[in-house]
């Protein structure tokens, strides 16, 4: 598929119900489900405010902390997830429970390949969970879209998610320092600006998928 054909075909998945685009999964004995968000959970109080509480509980490992907000989420959600034409975020669903999300965003479209995104587990439990659901939907990258490869970003603080990249065959490919910048309503991990004289105390890291 082109460029254009992609992104017709996200733009449509995101347009069905909430529901209807499922990738069956399973992790051991543990039957799972990973649920596409669609254009009509922008309406649903009760998932808006579950991403919010999970972006809250997890706002270390993201590189903007701002005050979350029930208006603050659902605004994001429609710019920074459905507004996006070439974003998709999925949530991770263990029989009526849903315990996280993992998401493709940035679509390379000259080397048929995409960026890992928003990888948030929201609920414990289920050990090996979130590695088994980035597999499966590379998996379905790969079938449905054409995705060759992967790529992905995290920090390198952040050890668990370090571990658990490497073990699925990510390899670090770059490092950027990242300085702490304050603004009015929020903080904000930036690329080190020219002349910065400080003290690094965290990277960005860039990892690519090998098929090694």
């Amino acid at each position: 598929m082109n460029q254009d054909q992609i992104l017709a075909q996200i733009k449509q998945l995101k347009d069905t119900r909430f529901g209807e685009v499922v990738i069956p999964c399973s992790l051991n004995a543990t039957a799972y489900q990973l649920v596409l968000l669609t254009r009509d959970c922008e309406m649903d109080v009760g998932m808006m405010t579950l991403l919010g509480k999970w972006r809250k509980d997890n706002e270390s490992w993201f590189q903007a902390i701002f005050p979350v907000s029930l208006e603050r989420t659902t605004r994001w959600f429609q710019s920074g997830v459905i507004g996006a034409p070439d974003r998709l975020l999925f949530m991770i669903k263990v029989g009526d429970n849903f315990i996280g999300h993992v998401g493709l965003f940035r679509f390379n479209f000259a080397n048929n390949s995409c960026e890992i995104d928003n990888i948030v587990r929201g609920e414990k439990g289920f050990p090996g969970i979130m590695g088994s659901a980035i597999l499966q939907m590379m998996a379905w990258g790969k079938e449905t879209l054409g995705l060759s490869t992967y790529t992905l970003e995290t920090t390198s603080d952040n050890e668990r998610a370090l571990k658990l990249y490497a073990q699925l065959n990510f390899v670090e490919v770059r490092r950027e320092p990242l300085f702490l910048n304050p603004s009015a309503d929020h903080v904000e991990w930036i690329p080190v600006p020219a002349g910065y004289t400080g003290e690094i105390k965290r990277y960005n890291v860039f990892m690519e998928f090998s098929h090694d």
